[in-house]
């Protein structure tokens, strides 16, 4: 492929992110062997490359160090930094994705895509379809950098984007990252509302890009199956892959494990499914789900622990649904997780129907 693959990586020396990035980084490379990859640290998590968490650079074509003055800058900070002005650090035309990303599938059709600057919407809809629990934080960041919500067709999210080496995609980057410094003397340290005011102060010039691109799971999980790359969201993380344990072991042991090299590859395999999904779920899709969810424990029992932190159930049934799990009967285990599951979306449809993404 001719685009290429940007990665912006901070890191504090306790925190998973290098993990996380080297499995977005092992997923694109496996998927698109001959994909020119740039990944761009900060100098402070240039020094955190030892041992297994250098792993990552065998996977990358280029690191770029971008050094900061202040040592003592936050690691978010810096990201932001560094994440609105890749324009400026990078030639040629690019993909940018986000770290807390697998890459599900080939890439190279972005090479096709006509367009100068592109993003998938946030929660992969118009922003007219958004329910009143997502329009509400998103509408008061708006109005906190300078804009109406209610009048954009879209919200962009910034954790894929397509970028063309052009005069308008460097005027959209100056624009953003001067209006990003701005805003962080109000604390305000995220990037995505500057992104949106750099955009309609430039009349709209970002297009909505394939939402395939950049699937944000929580929204809709039974959709990542045909997805190109998908988005781990901190906001609500469905997948073991992403739990601290997993990137603990990776810290320590590195890739070579044959269930988690499986299971990178076959992300979705590894979803515990949505309230929405299992409210409007099929006996196929419940059954297919409970041999996923059987069969994703059973390994992850195995190399790691089976302990299941992301399980929201209640303590006497989760304490038997573990039990289940450490000895080994994973069927059982995940059939009574689906069962209480089935029941709660029964009990809780009016809250669930006006929940985040109705897609």
């Amino acid at each position: 492929m001719v685009t290429k693959l940007v990665y912006v990586l901070t890191c504090a020396p306790e925190k998973h992110y290098i993990e996380q990035a080297l499995i977005s980084v092992f997923s694109a490379r496996h998927w698109n062997p001959d994909a020119y990859i740039v990944l761009i640290v900060d100098d402070n998590t240039d020094q955190l490359f030892v041992g297994k968490r250098a792993l990552i650079l065998d996977y990358v074509s280029e690191k770029i160090v971008v050094p900061f003055e202040d040592t003592t800058l936050p690691p978010m900070y810096r990201s932001r930094w560094i994440k609105t002005s890749v324009r400026h650090l990078v030639k040629g035309r690019y993909l940018f994705i986000d770290c807390d990303t697998i890459v599900a599938g080939p890439l190279d059709a972005v090479d096709g895509m006509n367009m100068e600057i592109g993003a998938v919407p946030d929660a992969l809809i118009p922003v007219k379809e958004y329910s009143r629990s997502m329009f509400a934080p998103i509408n008061k960041r708006a109005k906190l950098v300078g804009y109406d919500l209610s009048k954009e067709a879209y919200h962009f999210n910034s954790g894929v984007m397509l970028v063309e080496d052009n005069e308008q995609a460097n005027r959209l980057y100056d624009l953003w990252h001067s209006n990003w410094l701005s805003f962080t003397e109000k604390k305000l340290f995220v990037d995505q509302p500057t992104l949106a005011l750099s955009d309609v102060e430039m009349e709209h010039v970002i297009q909505p890009m394939d939402v395939r691109y950049n699937c944000i799971v929580y929204t809709q999980n039974v959709f990542t199956r045909e997805a190109k790359i998908l988005h781990i969201s901190s906001y609500r993380n469905p997948s073991f892959i992403f739990s601290d344990k997993v990137l603990e072991y990776i810290k320590e042991n590195g890739l070579d494990n044959e269930w988690l090299l499986s299971s990178i590859l076959n992300p979705c395999s590894t979803f515990l499914p949505f309230d929405y999904d299992v409210l409007h779920s099929n006996a196929e899709q419940r059954r297919m789900w409970r041999k996923e969810i059987a069969r994703t424990s059973k390994g992850y029992g195995k190399t790691i622990d089976s302990s299941f932190e992301d399980f929201p159930m209640p303590s006497r049934l989760r304490g038997v649904v573990l039990f289940l799990f450490r000895n080994g009967l994973n069927g059982l285990a995940a059939g009574l997780w689906m069962l209480w599951k089935r029941w709660y979306v029964a009990a809780h449809k009016k809250r669930i129907k006006d929940n985040i993404c109705k897609k």
